[in-house]
């Protein structure tokens, strides 16, 4: 919120400089965002009264003047409407002015003018500043300006204004007043109150007008009076200024007393011309669906059942918290206008107001909050300040539906304070801070008695009374200490992260770059990542989701992966090395009645590979924490191709899969590449990670090596052929080289080649040595798998 330092004078003696009054108001919890000197960009700029005036020897259009500016200054001007006495403003040498003008000494036509004489323009002000300021030409100022005082005072420039940031739980804070209070804090002065006094003078305000509240839930406080013999004139220069310096222009003297009292009180309000209220009768009602209004920026808009609107008998005349209505609107022959106060609820309000896209600071103000006692004090400072602008006759009595505020007490134990400060406030101190916020208090030796006052609705329960000693006493008196039977950790992770950290160093090492999807996703995209519809019955759902299409918690890192890889794809990069660590959501049951199981994955995607490099980079990922026990089988998983894949299986147990995607998935994911993926449970590889491994020595004989190529049937899986061979004692490893189909071999038919190699670390062994169990492993082979060798 933007407040002039002049308006807080109004009600708080500061005479410190503003930086020290910003910093005490920091210090107290106001977070200052900008301070504006609205008289920055004009410097050397000084009162001066002309006592002298003579043609220009040179030049027909130009005169030449004597001006005592506290010294007697020879200035050129061009202005003929000025005379002999005129106070007027007078930019000296080296002078700046507000639209970006150097002044400098000089001679014009030969003849020397020290300066210039200034316009609105020059100084950036308008008629809201400076009566008169709306003319052309030279501003000549009041009779009573102080010849040589800086001009900045005259024409109220010579004022800071302060963005404040206030928080939400802050609404007093939206206003003038409020504001003014916490300087007075911060500063540990006196705060004076607004003058709300005035007499009624007209007829009774219940005979004028009649008011029902027909939505309730939605108002919970309306106040109206009004104002009769209306004369509607320009405002004071006093008021025009200081809603120029918050945003505002002046309009005339009662729409303007109207917004000075949402600015200074903090209460939105709205002034109904009273001619214009059908049947001299108000309902705050609901909209009827499909309704229309026009309210006072001359748009129309549509309203459903949901908005809430101020009515007559037969139109809607506002539009509730955010902006009233044209067609009740005040106009230059207004004669008798109706002041609405009300309290209507926040979230009302913004849900029209950003429905509709329109906001307004009343509705900027309701949305935060307002009270009903924010209501009263804001009709009577309204009130005020018609008599002192004489602007009409106050009419008797006050129509007042739904509760006022009151103050409210806050008692608790004393020990309270100590417990969540960990530090005791000496009890003067208490009664200090708590009186300069107006909060009554009472002491005993072992509780606190507070009565609140009704406009600090943020103050409910014991914890926020503390919260308020602290941030004026001050968070610098808070020494840092231990929670008690606690003690100081030297922190660090735990063993499940530091085994993800050396994963991500693995995987990092053969260039995978790794991912962070959100750990949910929707039924579309899983549908995507399956060959048939998923089941969301199987699924966690969120209660409030941020969209339809991030509604189900992951049960499968793939979905998200492979929407990564369609995304990058299609912005042309193919050479893709991506990874995720992170979990899979499952349920034991559904709906749910105890937590679900996170599941910690690893998924793994690549695309301008091949399977066997793929593999091995997975592989390679295992090995880093299970050193043995690792098989290969064909895998099942519907998402990857059935001849292109394999199940991991540590110890017999399956603890991921990998493999090409399925054509139908990768079609579905609009991936026109081949793009392998691995999705693996972390804690099944992790776990084998604390075994014990025993190294041998390589051995100092040499190996045998044989190759043998198998033709067998399609559906024979490799890994089996290699298993008969791997079981062998003599073996040291076997692995596939070569994958050949031909009609030569027959329909349904492959040639497998593969590679063994044999080793003893007792002796060299011998042709004789390996030709016994190599005849073992045929026969089982061509039994098992009726492979034959080629």
């Amino acid at each position: 919120m933007k407040v002039p330092l002049s308006w807080i004078k109004e009600y708080v003696d500061v005479t410190e400089d503003i930086d020290t009054l910003c910093r005490k108001m920091v210090n107290i919890g106001l977070e200052i965002e900008e301070v504006t000197y609205l008289g920055e960009n004009v410097t050397n700029v000084k009162i001066g009264q002309i006592k002298e005036i003579i043609q220009h020897p040179n030049a027909e259009r130009l005169l030449c003047c004597k001006v005592d500016v506290g010294e007697i200054v020879p200035i050129v001007t061009n202005d003929h409407h000025l005379k002999v006495g005129d106070k007027v403003p007078v930019a000296l040498n080296n002078a700046r002015l507000a639209n970006g003008m150097h002044i400098t000494k000089g001679k014009m036509r030969g003849e020397p003018s020290d300066g210039m004489f200034c316009g609105s323009e020059e100084l950036g002000i308008t008629k809201d500043y400076y009566e008169g300021a709306d003319t052309d030409g030279v501003l000549v100022l009041s009779p009573n300006a102080q010849v040589g005082a800086d001009v900045r005072q005259e024409v109220n420039i010579d004022d800071y204004v302060l963005d404040v940031n206030v928080t939400s739980n802050r609404q007093d804070c939206n206003s003038v007043v409020g504001l003014a209070r916490e300087v007075a804090v911060a500063l540990g002065k006196a705060c004076r109150e607004p003058q709300t006094d005035y007499t009624e003078q007209s007829q009774n305000t219940s005979d004028m007008v009649t008011v029902d509240v027909a939505a309730k839930d939605l108002c919970r406080g309306y106040f109206m009076q009004g104002v009769t013999d209306v004369t509607i004139r320009p405002s004071p220069v006093w008021m025009t200024s200081r809603l120029a310096k918050v945003g505002l222009h002046g309009i005339n003297n009662l729409v303007d007393i109207t917004n000075y009292v949402l600015f200074e009180i903090g209460q939105p309000m709205h002034a109904f011309d009273y001619e214009d209220i059908t049947d001299k009768t108000i309902v705050v009602r609901r909209a009827q669906e499909g309704e229309k209004i026009i309210p006072l920026d001359g748009k129309e808009y549509v309203l459903t059942s949901e908005d809430l609107v101020i009515a007559d008998k037969t139109r809607a005349v506002g539009l509730a918290g955010i902006m009233g209505g044209a067609n009740s609107g005040i106009k230059n022959n207004t004669t008798c206008v109706m002041f609405e106060s009300a309290t209507f609820a926040r979230g009302n309000v913004r849900k029209t107001s950003r429905r509709l896209g329109l906001r307004s600071d009343s509705s900027a103000r309701f949305e935060k909050g307002i009270e009903t006692y924010t209501n009263n004090v804001g009709l009577s400072r309204a009130l005020h300040l018609v008599q002192q602008l004489d602007c009409g006759k106050v009419t008797k009595g006050r129509i007042c539906i739904g509760r006022q505020a009151e103050s409210r007490t806050v008692a608790f134990a004393k020990d309270k304070i100590r417990r969540l400060l960990g530090i005791v406030i000496p009890d003067d101190k208490i009664k200090e801070i708590l009186n300069a916020l107006n909060i009554e208090v009472s002491l005993t030796k072992d509780t606190v008695t507070c009565i609140v006052p009704p406009y600090r609705d943020d103050i409910v329960r014991d914890c926020d009374i503390v919260e308020e000693l602290i941030r004026v006493y001050g968070y610098d008196n808070i020494n840092g200490t231990l929670m008690e039977n606690s003690h100081i950790t030297c922190g660090g992770k735990t063993e499940e992260e530091t085994k993800c950290d050396r994963l991500r160093t693995v995987l990092t090492g053969m260039r995978y770059n790794e991912c962070v999807f959100y750990p949910f996703g929707g039924k579309a995209l899983f549908d995507k990542a399956s060959l048939t519809p998923v089941d969301e019955g199987k699924y966690i759902r969120i209660l409030n989701p941020i969209g339809e299409e991030l509604s189900l918690m992951n049960r499968s890192l793939v979905p998200n992966m492979l929407q990564c890889v369609s995304l990058n794809l299609t912005r042309s990069v193919h050479d893709l090395r991506l990874f995720e660590i992170g979990k899979a959501y499952l349920a034991t049951s559904l709906p749910l009645t105890q937590l679900p199981k996170e599941e910690k994955r690893l998924c793994v995607a690549a695309t301008e590979v091949t399977y066997d490099a793929f593999s091995q980079s997975v592989l390679q990922a295992v090995h880093a924490f299970a050193k043995g026990g690792i098989k290969l089988v064909r895998s099942q998983k519907d998402i990857l191709h059935p001849g292109i894949s394999a199940d991991i299986l540590i110890d017999g147990k399956v603890c991921g899969s990998m493999g090409k995607i399925h054509p139908q998935i990768a079609k579905n994911f609009d991936i026109s590449v081949d793009c392998f993926v691995a999705e693996l449970a972390l804690e099944d590889v992790f776990e084998k990670d604390n075994e014990n491994f025993r190294y041998k020595p390589f051995g100092k004989f040499p190996s045998v090596t044989r190759d043998f190529a198998f033709v067998a049937d399609e559906d024979v899986a490799a890994q089996d052929l290699l298993d008969e061979f791997l079981c062998l004692p003599q073996v040291a490893q076997a692995s596939l080289f070569d994958v050949y189909r031909s009609p030569q071999l027959g329909e349904g038919k492959k040639s497998l080649a593969v590679t063994v190699e044999f080793k003893d670390n007792n002796k060299t062994l011998q042709d004789e040595d390996v030709a016994k169990p190599v005849a073992k492993a045929l026969k089982n082979i061509k039994e098992k798998y009726g492979a034959e060798l080629r």
